[in-house]
């Protein structure tokens, strides 16, 4: 079977090297391309040294009988026709190369490519270092965390070049990493002051996507993250705010694939930049409540917002292609729609019915249907690169009171048992920062007791009467 194999692929690659001896050496490139899909690794040996290996069907045909490894930056996806390669070595089945680590390739890939027809055709995917970890100097503990806490308390929201500074100072453990738009330098060339004018399909900007699509945007990128996690208490970092949503993070209308690309070049840097100082350190993806609503193109929302599910199925896939990492998920699961808390009586809520129907339907995710985003987490191409569901937290969740304290209080408590009742969920962290008439997140009375007893002898009570005001035995008669 082993000859059969290789001599499909020697055919291919014959066929590909027939189309460029044809003098079609663009049609020859892509066909050797697919020719040689391999997997490739590029991992540090040591905190001097990056091993480079990759698995060939067979001894790839060239024009030199070697093999190359380029580098390339994060936004480079073809070896350009003049690069230098970093290293080479005769061809052969199963490469091995060593070459010195720097600073600068902690944020850079690899790629292999032979010499065909007088050009570079790459033969697998450009590989990152996916083991900055080796590197870490200022790895601290994990703390001991309780499962429910407060932004502002323990988290805070980390605006790049304005407030690093104050989170390095603040005891956070958990940071969420925006970029306001004030310093156009790590701000996305796509992003920048004056573009939105020429946007096809314009939103209003709230943050703005990080730059890591030109060499100084990567450099100050990396440089305020690193200094950050070598020196702050910070161990959660979370990259953008629910970025699924343009609002949020926004880049001037491409298409959902460059958008998501864009992003997973940051993610990257970010990534490699905190691994490399901290090791216990987690990176998570930050995503809103869209989950798989699906708009068709030419609908207004879809040019707002993707599907999380969608995203993180684009943002696995390219981060898998190129080294994969241990990425975790930031959800956001607020009552739907956040200004109604009373999720087990729809009646008194304007589109009640509509609402319901997109939390049932799976639609729209929140704490009632928890299950969506951990179930999809478990299937295989999810999971991490040792083979574990992803970590994830629950990183702003808001409660209105607008139908009541007692109401808030109850919700609060079933949003509390969603998450202490999913095994995948490490963390629920709530906000009080919203004060608008139907969107008063801020907790009093009944809500403080309850948020009080959370964690303590006095939970039991507090559940139970819970139970009671909703009218239920059993929470998984609301909850899922």
């Amino acid at each position: 079977m082993q000859g059969t194999r290789f001599g499909r692929w020697f055919l291919m690659a014959a066929v590909a090297m027939g189309v460029l001896l044809s003098g079609s050496r663009v049609q020859a490139a892509k066909a050797l391309n697919e020719a040689y899909a391999t997997s490739a690794r590029s991992m540090l040996a040591d905190q001097a040294t990056i091993s480079y290996t990759a698995s060939l069907p067979g001894v790839p045909a060239s024009d030199d009988g070697m093999l190359y490894l380029y580098e390339l930056q994060p936004y480079e996806y073809t070896i350009a026709a003049g690069a230098v390669p970093v290293a080479a070595i005769p061809a052969t089945a199963s490469p091995v190369f060593t070459v010195p680590y720097t600073q600068a390739r902690l944020y850079t890939k690899l790629a292999l490519a032979v010499k065909a027809g007088g050009q570079n055709v790459m033969i697998a995917s450009p590989q990152y270092i996916t083991n900055p970890e080796r590197l870490a100097t200022h790895t601290r503990a994990r703390q001991n965390r309780a499962l429910a806490s407060l932004q502002g308390v323990q988290f805070s929201n980390l605006f790049l070049s304005n407030n690093v500074n104050g989170v390095i100072a603040g005891g956070f453990t958990t940071a969420q990493i925006m970029n306001q738009g004030n310093n156009q330098g790590i701000t996305n060339p796509y992003s920048r002051t004056g573009i939105l004018a020429a946007d096809p399909h314009p939103v209003t900007p709230r943050y703005y996507m990080l730059n890591a699509s030109e060499p100084a945007g990567i450099t100050a990128l990396a440089a305020e993250l690193t200094r950050c996690a070598a020196s702050s208490t910070v161990e959660n970092y979370i990259v953008g705010n629910e970025v699924n949503v343009r609002t949020w993070n926004y880049m001037i209308w491409t298409d959902w694939d460059q958008y998501v690309r864009e992003y997973a070049q940051a993610f990257r840097v970010a990534y490699n930049a905190i691994k490399s100082q901290n090791a216990n350190a987690r990176v998570f993806v930050c995503l809103d409540q869209n989950w798989d609503r699906n708009r068709p193109a030419g609908h207004g929302e879809y040019y707002e917002y993707m599907d999380g599910k969608d995203f993180l199925e684009k943002f696995n896939a390219l981060i898998s292609k190129e080294g994969n990492i241990d990425w975790g998920v930031a959800q956001h699961p607020y009552p739907v729609p956040l200004t109604y808390a009373k999720f087990w009586d729809m009646s008194g809520c304007p589109d009640g019915a509509y609402m319901k129907a997109q939390v049932s339907s799976g639609k729209m995710l929140t704490f009632q249907n928890l299950s969506l985003l951990t179930d999809f987490l478990q299937t295989p191409a999810m999971r991490s690169p040792a083979g574990n569901v992803r970590h994830v937290i629950l990183s702003e969740i808001g409660i209105t009171n607008a139908q009541g304290v007692d109401v808030q209080a109850a919700a609060l408590m079933a949003s509390y048992t969603a998450a202490r009742n999913n095994p995948f969920v490490e963390e629920i962290i709530y906000t009080q920062a919203f004060s608008e008439p139907m969107l008063d997140t801020r907790f009093t009375g009944q809500s403080q007791q309850v948020y009080a007893s959370l964690g303590t002898p006095n939970e039991a009570a507090m559940d139970a009467w819970a139970k009671a005001f909703i009218g239920i035995t059993d929470w998984s008669q609301v909850l899922k």
